[in-house]
């Protein structure tokens, strides 16, 4: 190993450390992420340890295939292992002159937490620490359940991962893949214990990581220099300067020929902050979608490409010299020099044709389909000409959505008002867009839009309702309802909770299955029926489609109307199923041609002509001889009581509708959104009725009928059918007439309730029907379980295809 006289160690001039000494360290919410999937991992491996599993079995027999020709690898990678541990281990003691003691005492800690958490879960899976302990050593200790070499190869590898540079980090994972997979060859452990062994020691870097922090990569300036000769800059100087995002760098640069540039560089952090925050963004708020594929180097090419569009167009935005990677792989996007920002400039000096510049800067911006989406006093900066620019576009989106350009323009006011006062900021906004332009901004006024720093620099959401009170007054309108912008709210949070109770004890008091009993049923379950219910599920909307198509006076194109069925699916998720069809069937009819008064008639047709199908269903099955309820319904408790000691389904649904209708009437805001809703609903009637009557014609056209009743007869019964395969996968069958008794009942049931989807209430419903028809307990649930996901909770990964395509092609 050879040191160089630089502050980064090298091997033969390869650089190993990627950080410079002392470099600042934090904790990522990466680290917090891996943790969680790493105790995931180790929970749910701890059910079938010490193995093996059916993946064991499988796995092992193609590693015997292939060592003839592999055998002598195996034992050298799992020297490998070690011998690449003892080199990053003492890599930063051989650099201790340099520094590089923090590090080492972050690999004592992890090793630490590796060997202690490794033969724990050795233990609890029945191998002896003895024997687990013999693993780091040697090769030949007989099948353990957690191979300790694993784990410490595993842990030190991970806590090394932000120190070390690219390459090494690459090689490392590599050893430690190839490392498994000679774990398992050599009969060490199977392969379920060489996983829990990684996820182990997964978790032991990742603990690590919290408790200590980590660097980021960032560059120093003489590498910021270095990284500009890559681009073809001649740097003098480079001086960083204060940024608001960890994962950024800024440094203001001198070239060679007396040039003033500002320089932004990506440090690794940057995809891991996307990730999260992308994630996180789609999980909580509405008309956002995760974007985790753009790497550092895409992002700082996207905000090249944006500026450029903008600036072509006539848009003030700070000019971009050069955008690309430098010779140490972070990503760097070089602008013309910030003669100051918004935030620079004294209260007294921000007159009105000051904010009337920017105003016009953002509408200027929105007029060419570009949002900004991070609009900050920071991001509104003086050029040379003294115009003000946009700067830092690198998250702006191209043809942008009304959310997005609402928002830009909450940003602004919101930036307006922290330096100017409410009163100045809602006349400049006024002032610019228009009283009409600005009661469309109204909406979009609310904590949950704003940008997190700007929720810092308001402080509280008292003063957000006072800028909204005074805007609405300066602009005379009416302070109208703010759009959902959450999709994760405490409302949202509290219905959550009440469900999972009406899950626990429903299935409590009509099951009375024990978890375990559940857990054992789903694992000999035959995974190639349920692949087959996955698979014939999807037929069920093909049905229902032509009862779209028969409720309708206009003809229909037949690809949209399915796929209309299959997005429902979708909203069926966060919408109550009855409510969802509804509402999107009516927006899909308005797009087709069909008038809003007629749109309405005809969306109540096709449910009610599925009401009519299920309620005759249970009338001839419960009228004529075909099989239908065999059993009562007991608890599965083995208290030896033969009475039914089931409550009363009816009296159940009842009792939630009755809890639901209070808490939902007890909240002024519903109560308020109801009144106001009763009388535009009443008055929408009264002046749609001529067309809406001309709808119902429908009805008189025997086609159009059958079309109706037949397609929802088509659904169900495939729906009964996805249930039959569903039970006969846990080995019991009835008859279809009884799949169809049960399905029909729980689909009227589950309808009813003001539970989105039905979640909770039908998969017990499910589980109550199947007791009923003489299915066990434990399989009654297991089937309920299956069921849901393959007919619920896993149709709106396409519906969620189908509504984008039905968005591409307007037909939503």
């Amino acid at each position: 190993m050879e040191l160089t006289s630089s502050e980064f160690a090298s091997i033969r001039g390869v650089r190993l450390f990627s950080s410079a000494v002392g470099a600042g360290r934090r904790r990522r919410p990466t680290d917090v992420l891996l943790l969680i999937v790493a105790v995931a991992i180790i929970a749910a491996l701890s059910g079938d340890a010490p193995g093996p599993t059916s993946f064991d079995t499988s796995l092992d027999a193609l590693l015997k295939d292939v060592d003839p020709v592999l055998g002598w690898f195996w034992p050298l990678v799992y020297a490998l292992l070690l011998v690449w541990v003892l080199v990053v281990a003492l890599a930063p003691v051989v650099g201790l002159r340099r520094g590089r003691l923090p590090l080492l005492w972050d690999y004592v800690i992890a090793l630490a937490l590796a060997v202690a958490l490794a033969l724990l879960v050795s233990v609890l899976g029945g191998t002896p620490p003895e024997q687990g302990i013999a693993t780091l050593f040697s090769a030949d200790t007989g099948a353990v359940y957690v191979p300790l070499r694993i784990s410490v190869a595993t842990a030190v590898i991970v806590t090394a991962s932000p120190h070390v540079t690219r390459p090494f980090r690459i090689v490392g994972r590599l050893v430690l893949v190839l490392g498994a997979v000679a774990t398992t060859a050599l009969g060490l452990a199977y392969a379920s214990g060489a996983l829990a062994g990684a996820a182990v020691g997964l978790a032991a870097a990742a603990t690590v990581h919290l408790l200590r922090g980590s660097p980021g990569g960032l560059l120093t300036p003489p590498q910021v220099i270095d990284a500009l000769l890559d681009l073809g800059i001649v740097a003098s100087t480079a001086r960083p300067l204060p940024t608001s995002a960890p994962v950024e760098q800024h440094f203001a640069i001198e070239t060679a020929d007396g040039t003033d540039l500002l320089v932004t560089v990506m440090g690794r952090d940057a995809w891991d902050a996307q990730f999260i925050g992308s994630l996180w963004d789609a999980l909580t708020k509405r008309g956002e979608s995760p974007r985790l594929s753009m790497t550092r180097r895409e992002r700082v090419e996207r905000e090249a490409l944006v500026s450029l569009l903008a600036q072509r167009a006539g848009v003030p935005v700070l000019p971009v010299v050069m955008a690309g990677q430098g010779v140490l792989g972070e990503a760097m996007v070089v602008t013309a020099a910030v003669q100051r920002t918004l935030a620079d400039v004294p209260t007294q000096e921000l007159t009105e044709r000051t904010l009337a510049e920017v105003w016009a800067a953002l509408v200027a911006l929105h007029a060419q389909g570009i949002a900004h989406r991070t609009i900050t006093a920071e991001h509104v900066v003086a050029t040379e000409d003294g115009r003000w620019a946009w700067a830092e576009m690198g998250r702006a989106r191209l043809a942008a959505s009304t959310t997005d350009l609402m928002l830009d323009r909450v940003h602004l006011l919101v930036t307006t008002w922290l330096l100017v006062g409410p009163q100045r900021a809602a006349d400049a906004a006024v002032a610019a867009l228009g009283d009409g332009e600005v009661e469309k901004m109204l909406p979009y006024l609310q904590e949950p839009g704003l940008t997190p720093a700007l929720r810092r620099a308001m402080g509280t959401d008292h003063v957000l309702d006072e800028l909204r009170a005074r805007t609405v007054a300066v602009t005379d309108a009416q302070d109208v309802p703010a759009v959902q912008l959450r999709r994760v709210t405490s409302a949202s949070l509290a219905r959550l909770a009440v469900t999972l109770v009406i899950v626990s004890t429903l299935i409590s008091l009509l099951a009375g299955v024990d978890v375990s009993q559940i857990v054992d049923e789903l694992r000999q379950a035959d995974w190639a029926l349920l692949l087959l219910a996955l698979l014939v599920a999807p037929l069920a909307q093909v049905g229902f489609s032509f009862s779209t198509l028969g409720s309708s006076t206009r003809a229909l194109p037949y690809v949209p109307v399915l796929a209309l069925q299959y997005a429902i699916q979708f909203l069926a998720l966060v919408l109550p199923s009855t409510g969802a069809r509804a509402a999107l069937q009516i927006r899909f009819f308005e797009r087709v041609g069909v008038p809003y008064g007629a749109a309405i008639p005809m969306g109540m047709i096709d449910g009610i002509s599925g009401f009519v199908v299920q309620v005759s269903l249970l009338l001839v099955i419960g009228l004529s001889s075909l099989p239908g309820v065999t059993t009562t319904v007991t608890p599965a408790s083995g208290s030896g009581d033969s009475s039914s000691a089931s409550p009363s389904l009816l009296g159940l649904a009842l009792l939630i509708a009755l809890l639901w209708g209070v808490t939902t009437l007890a909240l002024p805001r519903r109560r308020a959104r109801v009144k106001r809703a009763v009388p535009r609903f009443t008055e929408a009637l009264k002046g749609q009725a001529s067309v809406a009557r001309e709808s119902l014609t429908v009805v008189k056209h025997p086609a159009k009928v059958s079309m109706m009743l037949g397609g929802n007869l088509a659904g169900q019964v495939v729906q009964a059918i996805v249930l039959g395969i569903c039970l006969s996968a846990f080995d019991e069958s009835v008859s279809l007439s009884q799949l169809i008794l049960v399905n029909t009942f729980v689909s009227l049931f589950a309808g009813i309730m003001p539970v989105p989807g039905g979640v909770g209430v039908a998969e017990a419903g499910f589980a109550y029907g199947l007791q009923a028809v003489g299915v066990p307990s434990a399989v009654a649930v297991s089937t309920a379980i299956a069921f849901r996901l393959v007919t619920f909770y896993l149709p709106p990964l396409w519906g969620s295809l189908a509504m984008s395509w039905l968005r591409k092609g307007a037909y939503v």
